[in-house]
């Protein structure tokens, strides 16, 4: 009979050690796992660093490049001010404010209209002041209007060498309608006839001024309010040239 050499006691300790060295490969497995995902991490890491360095840099280079142009910028602004203030100052000196400018304005219409820039010069060359004037004159007359069924008015002057008359718009009552009279606050129309068939028109608010060459005198002219429907014209003259 034939004893069996079966003992169960190595059966447990078999598995036991099989056991063992699955749990040992199972960690080694997750230590290698660990291991290489630090690893990985860790570059990934230093690439990330690289990365910001360089956008840090390529950022400082950029804020450093910003601010010269600011300062370029700031240089060049306040250059352009600096040629603008020239600018204003030569202006001014060239076409100054006050009566220079409306002079300056006054012949280049002239020369505009075809005026001749030889007549313009001596015209300009002998102004003086005024000599021989007569004392102030005042007449008046009746203004036309739309609602005025009279006749014409108007005034001689200088023996009737000049003509004046003027036209206006109706006064308006309190219901609406319009008077004979003419309405001081709104526009006239002044006309100036000389004895050669010469004609001037002013247009405008009162006062109006005009002055006007007659026989070797200037006549010097305010047309202004006056009593109800009337114009005065206020008037001297002085020798010419």
């Amino acid at each position: 009979m034939r004893i069996s050499s079966y003992n169960p006691q190595d059966r447990y300790r078999q598995r036991s050690s099989e056991r063992m060295t699955g749990f040992l490969v199972v960690f080694c497995v997750l230590g290698l796992a660990f291991g290489m995902g630090f690893w990985l991490g860790n570059q990934n890491a230093g690439q990330q660093e690289r990365m910001l360095k360089k956008r840090v840099e390529k950022l400082l280079n950029e804020q450093e490049a910003m601010q010269d142009s600011v300062t370029e910028l700031r240089v060049e602004a306040q250059t352009a001010l600096s040629r603008y203030d020239q600018l204003q100052e030569t202006y001014k000196e060239v076409l100054p404010e006050g009566p220079m400018q409306e002079l300056v304005a006054l012949v280049k219409q002239q020369l505009d209209e075809g005026r001749s820039a030889e007549r313009l010069t001596f015209l300009i060359r002998s102004a003086r002041p005024p000599r021989n004037c007569s004392e102030p004159e005042t007449k008046r007359f009746v203004v036309v209007t739309p609602a005025y069924d009279g006749p014409g008015s108007q005034i001689s002057i200088a023996e009737g060498a000049l003509i004046v008359k003027a036209s206006g718009g109706s006064a308006i009552d309190a219901q609406g309608r319009p008077e004979a009279w003419y309405d001081p606050s709104k526009k006239i129309k002044v006309e100036f006839l000389g004895n050669e068939g010469t004609k001037k028109v002013k247009t405008g608010n009162m006062p109006l001024r005009h002055s006007i060459i007659v026989d070797n005198r200037e006549y010097r002219l305010t047309v202004a309010e006056g009593a109800r429907s009337f114009a005065k014209v206020t008037f001297d003259s002085c020798d010419y040239p």
